[in-house]
């Protein structure tokens, strides 16, 4: 008997341990828990010098193209993340490309290589940049107001915003490849 109740106290541990574990994760999935990963920065902004010396990427494990592409999409949302800092575009697309710079250097990748004979960006690496760049999607969204001047007269709607947000990433790696092609 008294084996019985061993048995069944071990095993009602169990059941408490293990609905404390769900109800753990419930928690965790159902509160609004918001993580923000960022880049070092100093009084005078980004800290290129520590990015390039501490943000390094597992690309003898996932490959070239993919650390290409982490890194390019990471330039895609600094891009989004500096116009709503307020700074006009070309001051944005400067910084934006120091810090990309900075993670090419620092991972020892060549941009060189996201680029197909044509000059076009190769199509697998375009569509990871793309996936990634939309990881900072409301970024994005926030900043296409102060990127897109419309006509006089055209109002920037929630269906227009939708489709220029829908856009962006296209529109930035359309900039490589203009810059690649001599436009």
């Amino acid at each position: 008997m008294k084996e019985a109740l061993d048995s069944l106290n071990k095993y009602e541990f169990l059941g408490i341990s293990i609905l404390n574990k769900i109800i753990a994760i419930i928690f965790v999935l159902i509160l609004p828990i918001h993580a923000y990963a960022g880049f070092p920065e100093g009084e005078n902004g980004y800290e290129l010098r520590k990015i390039e010396e501490s943000f390094k990427l597992p690309c003898s494990e996932i490959g070239n193209d993919q650390c290409l592409a982490r890194v390019i999409s990471m330039g895609g949302c600094i891009y989004s993340f500096e116009i709503n800092k307020g700074k006009e575009n070309e001051a944005a697309l400067r910084k934006s490309d120091e810090v990309l710079s900075a993670l090419l250097d620092g991972n020892n990748l060549d941009i060189n290589n996201i680029f197909a004979i044509d000059g076009s960006i190769k199509s697998e690496i375009r569509i990871e940049i793309i996936n990634r760049i939309n990881f900072c999607r409301q970024a994005i969204k926030e900043a296409i107001p102060n990127l897109v001047k419309l006509p006089e007269g055209m109002e920037m709607t929630e269906e227009r915003l939708e489709i220029l947000t829908d856009t962006y990433p296209q529109y930035y790696l359309n900039m490589f490849e203009k810059i690649r092609k001599g436009n």
